[in-house]
């Protein structure tokens, strides 16, 4: 057997296809929370589909803040995600070590993969790019769904 930094080299496949599926399960939690915010904010069977909300109403900012708020579920179900899988497979003592671990690989922030088994640092690794794919999208989402918010000047009424 093939041992490479003290790690089996059959590791890497299953470290490999772990990350495959956890960041295949990222995109598929992000694609839902994100098609449920759009179903909230612009329901498909409402014939008055919001398509312009006025920037500085109750209902505008309502809506800006609720899509911030449920941003941040959807990428805490995949930190979640991640810090549950490192507590299955040992690779985290405990949860707050994995929860912890886990955010700031996501959020590509980084600290140290000290405190991971080398086993399973790739998995790590690979979790900072699936956290800047979700990161992207979901400002290329919330950029785009601002830009339905009316900046323009209220034309006078005749």
């Amino acid at each position: 057997m093939k041992i490479i930094d003290g790690v089996p080299y059959h590791q890497l496949g299953m470290e490999l296809t772990a990350a495959s599926l956890l960041g295949a399960a990222c995109v598929v939690i992000h694609g839902l929370g994100l098609a449920a915010i759009t179903r909230f904010i612009r329901p498909s069977d409402d014939p008055r589909r919001v398509t312009h909300l006025p920037p500085v109403t109750f209902h505008g900012i309502f809506v800006t803040i609720t899509i911030v708020l449920t941003l941040f579920v959807i990428h805490g179900l995949e930190i979640w995600l991640y810090a549950f899988f490192y507590l299955l497979v040992g690779a985290l003592p405990d949860l707050s070590s994995a929860l912890y671990f886990s955010t700031i690989s996501y959020s590509t922030v980084g600290f140290s993969d000290a405190l991971i088994l080398p086993a399973w640092r790739n998995v790590a690794a690979l979790e900072s790019i699936a956290g800047v794919m979700m990161l992207g999208w979901s400002t290329a989402y919330f950029v785009r769904i601002l830009g339905h918010i009316d900046v323009r000047p209220k034309t006078p009424r005749k």
